[in-house]
């Protein structure tokens, strides 16, 4: 499963990033590695973008970002 397709509140771990690579370049600089615990906070009122919580900070993802990040 990917990160754009869990429902608020959702916390896991993740497992690996895959997809365009400077996508995932991107998504590395800002602490989404391998292990690292995230939490779906909410949406925007068109599903899009995805607030998520890591290492104590919140970050706004797209869903073709979030779509990156294997849980």
């Amino acid at each position: 499963m990917t990160l754009g397709e869990m429902p608020n509140h959702f916390e896991g771990s993740i497992t690996k990033l895959e997809g365009d690579p400077s996508v995932v370049a991107r998504l590395r600089e800002l602490g989404f590695i391998r292990g690292e615990a995230v939490k779906v906070v909410g949406r925007a009122p068109f599903g899009e973008p995805i607030l998520i919580e890591i290492r104590g900070s919140t970050v706004a993802l797209r869903r073709s970002e979030a779509a990156c990040v294997h849980l």
